[in-house]
């Protein structure tokens, strides 16, 4: 089902009205471009500078110059072999100059710059279908809350630009983390209204397959209001490292209530659906079978010239003819996670990693714990020693030519998810984990697994139980860190994985750093 559509032949004529910067990159000084003033004048403007948008989630291989999702897999209690690129990320001993935070903090606030341009200029358009208007809208609403919700979870307080910068105007200063999701909740909740079906037509225009949809739309609100209540409870309860989110109006329980009823919204969309058994649901994952039924948000891979992403490179061995060559290899779960933190009998996991690879000499067998790789000569078949982590099977591809030629997508939430949060919600509003059953057994039953029974479990088990069912659903796909972190057992994941040195984590390791970068540069942040 991977499609190349319309818009990404929209790319190069949305690059083109990207801002170059200068300074400190919430200053936004543009330089030889078009005036903002002379190119929103119809409706290819408008889907142009949308395209952009878009766009910016592609640059520099994609997903925030492919650094984003390793950063989150290091912070985490997977584990990262590439210590010495991420070994601050694991130890959780991250610094404002770790060359690894620029790339990621510069490029969202390009895209969060684009998108201000879209919603301040697209309204005062004339020649424009009036609900395509609204869903250009409702996308660029949702590309600005998704950038703020990745700042508000990774750094914590932040600046918060919601209009197009005028000439000679100063960086802001950071904004309470309330103001931040005041924003998010409002763009989503635009973007839940605006945006269009999957697919739909009206009026004489397709919502292309790989736009925001309203069942996207609906999900990622779910997940903000999910992020709320979780962090907000675990503040509550003596969490320091969530203690920010104290300043949130409202309960807990009032947010879990948002997000079960999100979550029924987005089941009652049309054109997604749960595969229906193991072989389909290993299908999913294939770099040709993008935006299939279970995926509710994609960022676009494809085999087209400078449209390949880096991700196979990422996660998958070097040289073992999974993704294109290389540097490969940078994320890999290590034992003690696997050993502690996962049911590694469950069968999505177990059909979720790479059993075996050959690179040029040797080759690499699962051992029988599923904890590692015996090491044997390919040549002469002689033992040539272990190797200490395991490979997700998510993102091969197979006919990458090289590192940057995926045709994989970066995938940011799909429909499992979904049913995970609804479960989540379900056992907090009511006290009772029974009533998460049903929705986490809905996603077991499809893959031929035993159903999951909460008889017996206080909450405390229960979240337990739940974060294994994540994880083993979810793995490798930019979740973990930030349930790991709202659910206030950050350091008790870290430790049991790392160890009670490289392990430990503070309050303040919840959120990361502003880079030296912005603080260097913006006067108004300290």
């Amino acid at each position: 089902m991977k499609t190349t559509f319309n818009f990404k032949k929209l790319l190069i004529l949305g690059f083109t009205i990207l801002f170059l910067s200068c300074d400190s990159i919430l200053e936004e000084q543009p330089l030889n471009q078009i005036g903002t003033d002379f190119f929103y004048k119809n409706e290819t403007d408008a889907l142009a500078a949308l395209t952009a948008v878009y766009a910016d989630l592609k640059k520099g291989n994609g997903y925030y110059r492919q650094l984003f999702l390793s950063n989150l897999f290091g912070a985490s209690d997977l584990g990262t072999p590439n210590a010495g690129r991420h070994g601050s990320f694991r130890r959780g001993t991250i610094e404002s100059t770790d060359p690894n935070l620029p790339g990621v903090w510069t490029e969202i606030y390009v895209g969060i710059k684009d998108a201000n341009n879209v919603i301040a200029r697209v309204p005062d358009i004339v020649d424009i279908d009036e609900q395509l208007k609204k869903r250009v809208l409702g996308e660029a609403k949702f590309l600005r809350a998704l950038n703020y919700f990745n700042l508000v979870r990774c750094f914590g307080e932040v600046p918060l630009r919601t209009t197009p910068v005028k000439p000679g105007e100063p960086g802001l200063p950071k904004s309470p983390i309330q103001d931040i999701y005041e924003v998010i909740i409002s763009d989503l909740q635009y973007a839940t209204e605006n945006c269009w079906g999957f697919n739909e037509t009206r009026n004489g225009y397709t919502n292309n397959i790989g736009r925001v949809t309203k069942a996207s739309a609906h999900a990622m609100l779910a997940k903000v209001y999910i992020q709320i209540a979780s962090s907000k409870r675990t503040a509550t309860e003596g969490n320091l490292g969530n203690a920010r989110y104290l300043g949130i109006a409202n309960s807990a329980q009032s947010y879990y209530q948002l997000a079960k009823e999100q979550c029924d919204l987005v089941l009652a969309e049309s054109g997604y659906q749960l595969v229906s058994n193991l072989t389909d649901w290993i299908n999913i994952f294939d770099a040709k079978n993008g935006n299939n039924p279970e995926m509710l948000f994609d960022i676009q891979g494809s085999s087209i010239v400078e449209q390949g992403t880096a991700l196979s490179n990422l996660f998958t061995p070097r040289n073992a003819g999974l993704s294109g060559g290389g540097f490969g290899g940078t994320n890999a779960m290590i034992p003690n996670f696997i050993n502690r933190n996962i049911d590694k009998n469950d069968i999505r996991f177990q059909n979720s990693i790479i059993k075996s690879y050959q690179d040029e000499t040797i080759t690499y067998v699962l051992n029988a714990n599923s904890v590692g790789y015996i090491r044997t000569i390919t040549s002469t078949g002689a033992p040539n020693g272990t190797l200490s982590r395991v490979f997700t099977s998510k993102y091969i591809d197979r006919d990458a030519t090289t590192e940057y030629t995926s045709q994989q997508n970066w995938h940011v939430i799909r429909l499992a998810d979904v049913y995970l949060m609804r479960a989540e919600a379900l056992a907090e509003i009511n006290q009772n984990p029974i009533l998460a059953e049903q929705d986490i057994n809905i996603l077991r039953t499809r893959v031929g697994m035993p159903n999951f029974s909460a008889f017996g479990m206080n909450m405390d088990a229960f979240r337990t139980a739940l974060l294994r069912e994540r994880v083993a659903e979810l793995s490798v796909e930019g979740h973990r860190f930030f349930d790991i972190t709202r659910m206030g057992v950050y350091d008790e994941m870290c430790r049991a994985a790392y160890g009670n040195v490289d392990g430990a984590r503070q309050a303040e390791d919840y959120t990361w750093p502003i880079p030296l970068i912005e603080v260097s540069a913006n006067e108004n942040i300290d």
